[in-house]
């Protein structure tokens, strides 16, 4: 019998870490081998469940660490981990939210405040640019080539629409506002701009308006964005959200 190569004995290990089928070569000894793979189980889903909770917390204050961690479980046993860094996990979060109708019946607004603190993780783990946007080779673009435009966003800059308050709501909670957070109104829809600069983390409730030109800028040149969106683009600008521009010649 050949031993199996690492790699598929890593794969294996993560099968049985999910409780999926697999066949670990577990020797028998005076605990059972299941016994003995529960305790990494309980390890793997534990650590994780830490690295979630810093990376969610105001999920964490919304739900109560009970529920959280509850989540967390399900989040853990059904979404492997892309990256050897545990720091780094979390993505999806909001999807598992989503998937629990319990959960997202008891608070709506759950899963956009979760998609809103990976935003956040994300923006913080970017890269910043250094170089100032060009704006003297903006101002040298001809009129005819105007609709060409197409502003790149930094990665340092997201946005996040929502039906909910979830700005609003973040900043009550973050800030520990009972008061606040008490005279919201959830359902109110707002647009979050998270960035950073400087290396300090801004989280802006944006005018929805600019919110969606810069989502656009992400996807198409001037000529395809509405009129009377790039009225903003002067503000978000002078935000910092965009690093540079190319000329996108269409056919």
């Amino acid at each position: 019998m050949t031993s199996p190569d690492l790699a598929s004995l890593q794969r294996q290990f993560s099968d049985a870490l999910h409780y999926q089928p697999h066949q670990l070569p577990v020797a028998q000894g005076v605990t059972a081998p299941d016994a003995l793979l529960q305790v990494y189980r309980n390890n793997f889903v534990m650590t994780l469940t830490e690295c979630l909770g810093v990376a969610y917390p105001v999920v964490n204050a919304l739900v109560g660490e009970e529920c959280f961690a509850a989540i967390a479980r399900q989040h853990v046993l059904t979404t492997p981990m892309n990256n050897a860094c545990a720091d780094r996990y979390g993505e999806g979060f909001d999807k598992t939210m989503t998937s629990l109708p319990n959960i997202i019946e008891a608070v709506p607004y759950l899963a956009d405040i979760a998609t809103l603190e990976w935003h956040i993780q994300t923006v913080s783990q970017a890269t910043i640019t250094k170089m100032p946007f060009p704006v003297e080779a903006l101002a040298l673009v001809t009129p005819e080539d105007f609709g060409n435009i197409q502003l790149q966003v930094s990665p340092t800059a997201k946005v996040m629409q929502s039906h909910f308050a979830i700005c609003s709501i973040w900043q009550a909670i973050t800030h520990h506002d009972e008061a606040a957070l008490q005279s919201l109104d959830p359902l109110n829809s707002e647009a979050t701009l998270v960035q950073r600069r400087h290396n300090t983390l801004e989280i802006t409730l944006l005018d929805a308006e600019e919110a969606t030109l810069i989502v656009a800028c992400e996807q198409s040149p001037f000529g395809n964005i509405a009129p009377h969106l790039l009225q903003h683009v002067a503000s978000a600008m002078q935000r910092g959200v965009f690093t540079d521009f190319t000329l996108a010649h269409t056919p």
